[in-house]
């Protein structure tokens, strides 16, 4: 017995030593998961300064959500070197295609910024950490949010005699540029404008308009992530 149990040993040693090396990787693993959720960057919400009122008694449409409230976004600061670059981001989340499916998308976080979270995590393409954003982590960062139900475009309204329905897409792209614009995207040297699903196409919708604004000095990407589709 003796001589077998001396063979045994290395064969022992080589499980322990494996066993030992996993949990090390996973105790790894966890604590570095651990760091990312306490790092975890989250965003408030701001509201477009005066959007609701624009144009109240003139004749000058409001510019408002699906049920009539202010559209809104998030933004993070850049800093050092991307101090002067920006990241537009339109969130996504379809269309809706008549009168009833917008009425009811008004009374969801789809159609209203005050059934929104006024507080959004920024993680992937907006999140500040370069091991997970290399190349985005410190510029401005900044999340559109999207209410209007049709990819930030139109400008019309809708009424029953009982509630009105507003479709100021475009008038909320335009009041959230020009809100940016006085918080530094008018001096950027470098934008990217971006979006998935219904935001993907607002990148389409848009990113023409945006070089346009912003003039020559400035260079301007546009990325639309899955956001090619058609109303047939």
């Amino acid at each position: 017995m003796a001589p077998w149990r001396r063979r045994a040993w290395p064969a022992a040693a080589i499980v322990v030593t494996a066993v030992v090396t996993a949990a090390a990787i996973l105790v790894g693993f966890a604590a570095e998961a651990a760091d990312m959720v306490q790092e975890r960057l989250t965003v408030g919400m701001t509201i477009v300064p005066d959007a609701a009122s624009t144009g109240a008694g003139k004749s000058t449409p409001r510019v408002l959500c699906l049920d009539g409230s202010p559209p809104a976004y998030h933004l993070h600061r850049g800093s050092g070197s991307g101090a002067r670059s920006w990241l537009l981001q339109f969130e996504g989340g379809g269309w809706c295609n008549d009168v009833r499916s917008c009425a009811e998308r008004a009374g969801t976080r789809r159609g209203s910024t005050s059934l929104m979270t006024k507080v959004e995590v920024f993680s992937g393409i907006l999140s500040n950490l370069p091991a997970m954003n290399p190349d985005f982590y410190n510029w401005n960062r900044v999340k559109l949010r999207y209410c209007d139900g049709g990819s930030f475009s139109g400008d019309s309204a809708y009424g029953n005699g009982s509630s009105v329905l507003y479709f100021r897409g475009q008038r909320i792209w335009d009041a959230i540029i020009t809100d940016l614009l006085q918080k530094g995207l008018a001096k950027a040297k470098r934008v990217l404008l971006s979006g998935c699903s219904a935001g993907g196409l607002a990148t389409f919708f848009h990113c023409d308009s945006l070089k346009e604004r912003l003039g020559g000095a400035t260079t301007v990407k546009c990325l639309s992530d899955a956001g090619f589709f058609l109303d047939l």
